[in-house]
């Protein structure tokens, strides 16, 4: 009854009746690209870009460094999933440490929390490093870089320094997609030029890109002293008693992992210090072994004084994050009511989340995996130097560990890009999946991070399909 006097009310009204929506079985290949394209949003493509592409990949299994498609297809995982499958496909172990902490608790109670979060809280404080050991826990990065602006200016409203409100990030980086993180950094293949206006605490500096020095340095060197010198520059422009932060990339992942030159985060150290600036490392991407050690802030020798995680940290098998402070931040915020840090997400500390956290990074000291990290990350920079030796729409080849690129120019005298009309990211992006491998090619990078379980072999075999690629590419383009 109360069905049909709903029905009467919709058709005597202008509001539309309800759509009839087909949900296609799990193994319905054609019926579930047809929903995608239909029904869901898929980030940074469109119906129309889906409908051509024959709806998105739609993957069915998956083990090691591999994924299997709907249509019976295996193809290398070239960029971890989304630089978050450190420990690779198809880890039982994760996946039933999350099943058995659901099945004892789903989810804490306000104000509560349970022992896999208190674990994890306490194992992050002893793999990060210098005294980082206190962590604020969130649903991924984009959160996770939101909690650390807040914590800075928390800890100076506490510490008598209620001006700072302002945060310092580089062009070339990448923080987010939140309303408050998405206009730090300069993503060049998320503009954001829809979303304004640009907030005004936000202040941009040069990213210490040595293939492309903003400012002329000749070496990597001097590179990294001109861009790190314009930190100091940006602080005293700007006011040092209006600054609160600075976030970088320990390396900057947008465009193909920028790995800035010797002595470049020792100056940012010395002038946050200097000015009394909070230094703030993204390792949203750079954790849990993707440089080759634990951490960006073990390999290029800093210790910030917060730090934001995600990805890696579970492996993405659960949408987990957190942003952690040193000693001399998280102090600030104890004492009575007034110096509570106040802030908080309905899903903070998931102990489903946690118990994965956990399992996972098990898992990446018991096989040894940050070393393997470093092994094979050399060996793919071996291949890709071969590669650019061979290709000449390869400018560049830079990196470190298994977070590695190429740029793409159509003329090296110039380092001029390839005009869009060129679609040499559709080519390239192509070619590698006729050749198995999954990346999502931009305009001029070629992003390459696959899980740390690579093997010497299966790294041949990715490098191989990225040569083969570029030429099917530069053939193309009659080059």
């Amino acid at each position: 009854m109360v069905h049909s006097i709903y029905d009467q009310v919709l058709k005597d009204s202008n509001v539309a009746m309800p759509p009839q929506v087909n949900v296609p079985a799990y193994d319905d290949a054609n019926g579930l690209h047809m929903a995608a394209v239909e029904h869901l949003f898929v980030g940074t493509r469109n119906a129309t870009q889906l409908a051509e592409e024959g709806g998105p990949l739609m993957l069915v299994g998956s083990d090691g460094i591999y994924v299997d498609d709907i249509e019976g297809k295996r193809y290398i995982d070239g960029i971890g999933g989304m630089y978050f499958r450190n420990t690779g496909h198809g880890r039982n172990e994760v996946a039933e440490a999350i099943y058995n902490q659901l099945k004892d608790v789903s989810m804490h109670v306000y104000a509560g929390s349970t022992p896999s979060t208190v674990r994890l809280a306490a194992k992050l404080a002893e793999v990060t490093p210098g005294d980082l050991t206190k962590t604020f826990f969130t649903s991924g990065g984009s959160e996770s870089n939101e909690s650390a602006l807040k914590l800075a200016q928390g800890y100076h409203n506490r510490v008598g320094e209620r001006g700072r409100y302002k945060v310092i990030s580089r062009k070339g980086s990448y923080h987010g997609a939140t309303w408050g993180t998405m206009w730090l950094g300069s993503h060049p293949f998320l503009p954001r030029e829809e979303y304004q206006p640009v907030p005004s605490h936000v202040v941009h500096i040069a990213d210490p890109n040595p293939y492309r020095c903003p400012f002329g340095g000749e070496t990597p060197e001097e590179c990294a002293e001109l861009c790190a010198n314009s930190l100091e520059e940006a602080i005293l422009f700007h006011s040092p008693e209006s600054i609160s932060a600075f976030i970088a990339e320990t390396v900057s992942q947008p465009l193909g992992g920028v790995v800035s030159g010797p002595g470049y985060f020792q100056r940012v150290r010395e002038i946050c210090d200097k000015y009394g600036v909070l230094l703030i490392f993204d390792e949203v991407i750079t954790g849990f072994g993707r440089t080759g050690k634990w951490f960006g802030a073990d390999t290029v020798g800093v210790t910030p004084d917060i730090m934001t995680i995600a990805k890696g940290l579970t492996g993405g098998y659960f949408p987990m994050g957190g942003a952690i402070a040193s000693k001399r931040v998280s102090d600030a915020f104890t004492g009575g009511p007034d110096a509570t840090f106040k802030h908080m997400f309905t899903y903070t500390g998931h102990p489903a989340g946690c118990a994965a956290g956990l399992a996972n990074i098990e898992i990446i000291e018991r096989e040894g995996l940050v070393e393997n990290c470093r092994i094979q990350g050399e060996r793919l920079w071996d291949r890709l130097q071969e590669i650019k030796d061979k290709h000449p729409i390869v400018g560049d080849v830079r990196g470190i560990g298994l977070l590695q690129g190429l740029e793409l120019v159509k003329d090296r005298n110039t380092k001029e890009h390839w005009p869009a009309s060129a679609a040499i990211g559709e080519k390239i992006t192509q070619g590698l999946m006729d050749r198995g491998v999954w990346i999502r090619v931009g305009s001029y990078i070629v992003p390459l991070a696959p899980p740390l379980t690579i093997t010497a072999g299966e790294v041949d075999d990715l490098a191989a399909a990225v040569d083969g690629a570029i030429g099917d590419a530069e053939r193309a383009l009659g080059v």
